[in-house]
């Protein structure tokens, strides 16, 4: 697993770049820029410019210690849409620094989001139009579903193994056409430490699957929370594990942003799993044209972001490098995520053999469990946590509406570990295996064997 593309490898990639232009919605080519923020934009092109344009607050109005935090952070303006300057400028040295994007960005630009969740909606909108379908893995986040369906795109799921989704299915889906003359606009992935099943996608996986996404012209959605949460130690196996033993920085995955040739990816990424949840800072790095549209999305949802939001988002990461920086961070995260992954899979070695069958998970906080003979876990969902005190979610949670078993239930249940000590993970490994055997006879099993 190494940190980019060969020297040698990308100038081939981009020798072989295709002219893309993302397509865009009705949504898109509909939005139109609030008149005011228009005149201020212009405004602020004219230094002197006496202005009696905005509907901006007084900043002496503000309580003594807002207004300590300076007007630009506080008050409206016409870039914390999109993020502060100094933020995006920092998110671009990050992505410059982990992906390397092909032919750098003469056509891609970099916008600041809420979280991956905020940036998923918004490329729903912009990408597709209702009636347009959006491509999933066969068990996906149910997030992209809830995004879309409601809004009138389908999602269809494609079948998946141990590396996620498998480029030849995807092949047949696409050649052979959607339901009701569909258009696939948008592939949905998430390659590393995938939600719900923890897949790892190779290099060799995503090359294919984005020579389809060329041949089809779809555009690339990446979402990758878990892009940093690596399982492997990089050093000798010892236990137990210590923060030293794990990469932090210094190896990391291929992106599919780290292959676009074409600027056919619109890359999510956010700190909810690196740094905290609760500072709601992302960012999206896509086709210029596509964030030219995106950037008005955001001022007609949200106006601004809050610009305290990103000033505490920068002070953490000033913080952060007198703590030892960066790697030692991830180093201390990666670590505690490898030794709770390893409580609960000794904890399934010690209870549900021949219950259950899984793989273990490389990168993410997610372990996939099979049910043995096919139970349809969903039905099991209550018991568990009204008779045995644990909570799972059924692998059914995660199928696509689109999806030809949608309605078949699962046979696999998503184990989170993050949260787990390793006294929990026997308990409730314990309570699973006694609630299986008591259920075998009890609960339908699903009549077709569920792929993988």
């Amino acid at each position: 697993m190494s940190g980019q593309p060969a020297d040698g490898d990308k100038q081939a990639m981009q020798s072989s770049s295709i002219s893309f232009e993302p397509y865009l919605s009705s949504v898109a080519h509909g939005l139109l820029r609030n008149p005011i923020r228009s005149v201020v934009l212009q405004m602020q092109q004219h230094p002197g410019c006496l202005s009696l344009a905005g509907g901006r607050p007084p900043a002496d109005v503000f309580p003594e210690s807002l207004q300590a935090k300076g007007e630009e952070l506080m008050n409206y303006s016409g870039n914390l849409a999109i993020g502060t300057q100094n933020l995006r400028d920092w998110a671009q040295t990050f992505v410059e620094r982990f992906h390397s994007p092909p032919n750098g960005w003469s056509t891609r630009d970099i916008v600041l989001t809420s979280g991956n969740t905020d940036g998923m909606a918004k490329a729903v909108q912009l990408l597709a139009n209702p009636g347009d379908a959006i491509i999933v893995d066969d068990f996906t986040y149910p997030g992209i579903t809830a995004c879309a369906v409601p809004f009138g795109r389908a999602v269809y799921g494609v079948t998946m193994d141990q590396e996620g989704m498998m480029p030849e299915h995807l092949q047949a889906m696409l050649e052979n056409g959607l339901p009701d003359g569909q258009v696939a606009r948008l592939l949905y992935l998430c390659p590393h430490g995938q939600n719900p099943t923890g897949a790892l996608m190779s290099k060799a996986r995503k090359e294919a699957i984005y020579a389809l996404a060329r041949q089809h012209n779809l555009t690339i959605l990446e979402d990758d929370p878990y892009f940093f949460a690596n399982l492997a130690p990089s050093s000798t196996m010892r236990q137990p594990l210590r923060p030293e033993d794990m990469p932090g920085t210094e190896a990391f995955p291929e992106s599919f942003l780290s292959l676009d040739v074409d600027s056919r990816v619109l890359r999510l990424d956010t700190v909810s799993k690196f740094l905290a949840p609760g500072l709601r800072i992302g960012w999206a790095t896509g086709h210029r044209t596509l964030m030219a549209k995106w950037k008005v999305l955001a001022e007609v949802t949200t106006w601004s972001m809050s610009g305290v939001q990103q000033e505490a988002f920068m002070s953490t990461m000033q913080d952060l490098e007198s703590e030892g920086g960066l790697h030692g961070h991830l180093q201390r995260l990666q670590c505690t995520y490898a030794r709770r992954r390893d409580y609960l899979l000794k904890a399934c070695d010690r209870h549900l053999q021949g219950l259950c069958c899984w793989n273990v998970p490389r990168f993410g906080m997610f372990l996939w469990l099979e049910v043995v003979g096919n139970m349809n876990t969903s039905k099991l969902v209550d018991t568990l946590i009204s008779e045995y005190g644990i909570a799972i979610v059924p692998g059914s949670a995660f199928r696509t509406s689109g999806s030809t078993k949608a309605n078949s239930g699962s046979a696999f249940f998503r184990m989170s570990f993050s949260l787990v000590t390793e006294e929990m993970a026997d308990t409730a490994m314990s309570r699973l295996k006694t609630a299986l055997q008591a259920s075998t006879s009890s609960f339908p099993s699903i009549h077709q064997p569920q792929e993988k």
